[in-house]
């Protein structure tokens, strides 16, 4: 194995900020002493504490320079109004930076979450070969420390594995001058060693932080945390090795692990309600922003505490120029969710039960497109012509995504906008109705980022169990519930009907049920785009020329006032939405210059 300067791993390190000790501004590879940093808990629980800086923030992934791209536009999910978007790189299916040298992801360069996740795990490292160098440490307090580094190397590691696929296994601190021997190691190999970190961080964990420290990682997230990794173990694409990527079938025998560890994490929520819980029908919208304090809320297991929104994101992510107030990128741009996501929420049949629209026992009327939807849909998504907020004199403003309308005709001559298509609807699940030019309430409500939250724990559970078993009914050993089960406390939740016999009997009908309650439930908390992924259907959901689609509302009669406005719907194709994905797009391209430089010993992903 020859020898390779390992440069992706020696990230100098990053200024924190002022609000933090001094310490966190310089690393022991930039000047800082050893002794600095372990002299005392204080001081190493500082400088580990750096890796929670580094944690992705979906709310703030790029700059409003950049038209603040979301997650939600790598996948089906959103269309990007920003003619210049940094997401067209990644449409375009060539997955590398202009000069190669840095794969492509959100954020400024070098400042990427691939390159926090690099720095993380260094940090990570660190910690983990230096801890006992620290004076004075109590048992409970080597236990917080050691706890914490083995989740957050673990947890940034996955998310390497998720881009990349396997990776060298990174068990100890690199040298400053970078000189290793380094090879990758399958998927299946990098998560047996990240599970050995993931089984140390629920050993060492506590079950809860106090108010001024919660935020951090805790015994149930680290639970869930290991379902998740083992359910994206046992995925199609994660069967394939280093040097193939083929449409495989589950590993059952792994789904069975992800199924048990999931069902755990339920029993353990269903015995600390006091902390945890799945949040009611009545309480949905407040998982998804509230006021603060508190800093979270009972279904939020693994979150940033952090809190995000505020004038600069809001208008950024969610709102055209006339609600934003201006004509500039940051205020002129925008993510937009698709035609894509609206055909997944069911409708309310004849029945009283739910169907996908396609079912003829829904009813639908594609003229009557959002009538008796999933209660979900009024929840996640604003439609031309709904009122929406007030004006500065108290009366009702309307979403003018309509033909004619004042967003519409404003794509047409807005020069950061003009060659983008709006798809005719807004991101209504983090945004609330004071939030815009006239009222300006942007920081009524916060939001935060969550990477795992209870409703996720019992849809993980679902899949898990049914690819184990092959069953919407049959039970995993040792398990309570079935994928049956699972299914309809989420859909119960919500408030709508279990599925129906046939949805439950039939397992191609049963998965595609499954596969559509995850993308509503968790629909632009990113996990689309893993998830279309890892069940490698990106390449079958993507074949058309124009695979994004929007709506086209004309008003019938456009003399009326708004609020009396009848339309006509048309669905469009949202035709500056390409999105060239091939195969090799499955698995993320290393840089090429890592590549040149280890003489052949970091092995490139198929196809690229």
């Amino acid at each position: 194995m020859k020898r390779i300067k390992i440069l992706f791993i020696a990230i100098a390190l990053l200024t924190i900020g002022s609000s933090c000790e001094d310490f966190l501004d310089k690393s022991p590879d930039m000047g800082l002493s050893d002794k600095d940093v372990y002299k005392s808990y204080e001081t190493i629980r500082g400088f580990l504490d750096i890796c929670y800086t580094e944690l992705e923030q979906i709310f703030g992934s790029d700059t409003p320079a950049n038209g603040s791209p979301f997650v939600g536009c790598f996948s089906d999910e959103m269309a990007t109004i920003y003619n210049k978007s940094e997401v067209l790189t990644l449409h375009s299916g060539n997955w590398l930076r202009a000069k190669q040298d840095e794969t492509f992801e959100l954020g400024v360069k070098g400042a990427t979450c691939i390159h926090s996740a690099y720095k993380a795990i260094r940090i990570a490292n660190l910690v983990l070969a230096n801890y006992t160098r620290v004076p004075g440490m109590t048992e409970e307090q080597t236990r917080e420390i050691l706890g914490q580094a083995h989740f957050y190397r673990a947890w940034f590691y996955f998310q390497l594995l998720k881009r990349y696929g396997g990776m060298p296994i990174f068990d100890h601190p690199f040298t400053e001058n970078g000189e290793e021997k380094i090879a990758r190691v399958t998927y299946h190999e990098s998560h047996q060693w990240m599970m050995e970190d993931i089984e140390d961080a629920i050993t060492m964990l506590p079950d809860t932080w106090d108010d001024s420290n919660t935020g951090r990682p805790t015994k149930i997230a680290a639970m869930a945390f290991k379902s998740m990794a083992q359910l994206y173990d046992a995925s199609p694409l994660m069967q394939n090795d280093l040097n193939s990527t083929e449409v495989r079938e589950y590993d059952r025998e792994r789904a069975k692990l992800a199924a048990k560890s999931a069902m755990n994490a339920i029993d353990y929520i269903d015995t600390h309600t006091e902390q945890y819980r799945l949040m009611s029908q009545s309480e949905y919208k407040d998982i998804f922003y509230f006021t603060f304090p508190p800093s979270h809320q009972p279904e939020h297991i693994w979150y940033n505490r952090v809190p995000m929104g505020g004038i600069t994101t809001v208008k950024g992510l969610w709102l055209y120029a006339d609600l934003a107030g201006g004509t500039m990128v940051a205020a002129s741009t925008y993510n937009a969710p698709t035609q894509n996501m609206v055909d997944l929420f069911e409708k309310k049949g004849p029945d009283g039960k739910y169907y996908p629209i396609k079912d003829s026992r829904a009813g639908y009327d594609d003229q009557k497109p959002y009538d008796n939807r999933d209660p979900r849909f009024k929840n996640n998504i604003l439609v031309p012509g709904e009122e929406w907020g007030k004006n500065a004199s108290s009366k009702p403003l309307y979403i003018t995504t309509y033909e004619g309308g004042k967003a519409t005709e404003d794509m047409k001559t807005l020069k950061n906008i003009n060659s983008r298509q709006q798809t005719g609807y807004l991101c209504k699940k983090f945004l609330w109705p004071e939030a815009n030019r006239y009222t300006a309430l942007w920081e009524k409500y916060r939001v935060i980022t969550v990477y795992i939250r209870v409703a996720q724990v019992y849809l993980d559970f679902a899949e898990a169990s049914f690819e184990a078993t092959g069953s919407a009914t049959q039970k995993v050993e040792g398990c309570s519930l079935s994928a049956e089960d699972a299914l309809n406390i989420i859909r119960a939740r919500a408030g709508i009907t279990a599925l129906t016999e046939d949805r439950v009997s039939d397992p191609d009908l049963f998965r595609e049920a499954l596969r559509r309650e995850r993308a509503v439930e968790l629909m632009f908390e990113n996990h689309r785009w893993w998830d279309i992924r890892r069940w490698m259907i990106a390449h079958e959901l993507f074949k058309e020329t124009y695979p994004i689609k929007g709506i086209k509302a004309t008003p019938v009669d456009p003399k009326v006032a708004v609020n009396k406005m009848k339309f006509t719907y048309t669905v469009v194709d949202v035709t500056p939405e390409t999105r060239n994905f091939a195969m090799r797009n499955y698995w993320y391209p290393f840089p090429k210059t890592d590549i040149a430089s280890s003489n052949g010993t970091l092995q490139q992903n198929p196809g690229w």
